[in-house]
């Protein structure tokens, strides 16, 4: 899949707010956004009693987001190196908000971005795997999908991927 340009979202996921009111469009939720089963267990990041059963992302990236987590799950082999890894702590993929600081729409926004692993990979913070942070592979799992890394920002959102270019 050849995913666009963060400026041209709109056109290609749709718009999540077409009459400008600060608030997602239930019309364009119901068309675009689908469930996706996660294929190995996970659980929210700030609260790892629960069980993350359904991920609510844009039907344009479900084949793809499905692939990544599958490769995943093939790479570290167990659901216990999975966890060793910080793979399984889902750090959300559709929000509808402003990125952080400005007043454009998030990438999560249009459910094509999704966070793994933010308390060891938090926003502003420099990537470095010796500190457990986000696993190179699965990095390359990612970017091997088109997908784009925060960790290679500016501002680093090592936790951060997303199915748009920047």
């Amino acid at each position: 899949m050849q995913w666009p340009h963060q400026s041209q979202v709109r056109s290609f996921y749709g718009d999540p707010d077409p009459d400008r009111d600060g608030f997602p469009n239930r019309t364009w939720e119901d068309q675009n956004l689908v469930l996706l089963t996660p294929p190995y267990r996970m659980v929210l990041a700030w609260d790892p009693d629960v069980r993350v059963r359904k991920i609510r992302v844009h039907r344009k990236c479900e084949d793809s987001l499905f692939s990544i987590l599958t490769n995943i799950a093939a790479h570290f082999g167990s659901e216990q190196d999975i966890e060793a890894n910080g793979m399984h702590l889902f750090g959300g993929c559709y929000n509808f908000r402003t990125v952080r600081g400005g007043t454009s729409l998030s990438m999560h926004s249009y459910a094509c971005a999704i966070d793994l692993d933010p308390v060891r990979n938090p926003l502003g913070k420099a990537y470095n795997e010796k500190q457990g942070m986000m696993p190179m592979a699965v990095v390359k799992i990612f970017e091997a999908e088109g997908w784009t890394w925060g960790g290679k920002w500016k501002r680093a959102d090592c936790q951060h991927f997303q199915a748009a270019n920047v």
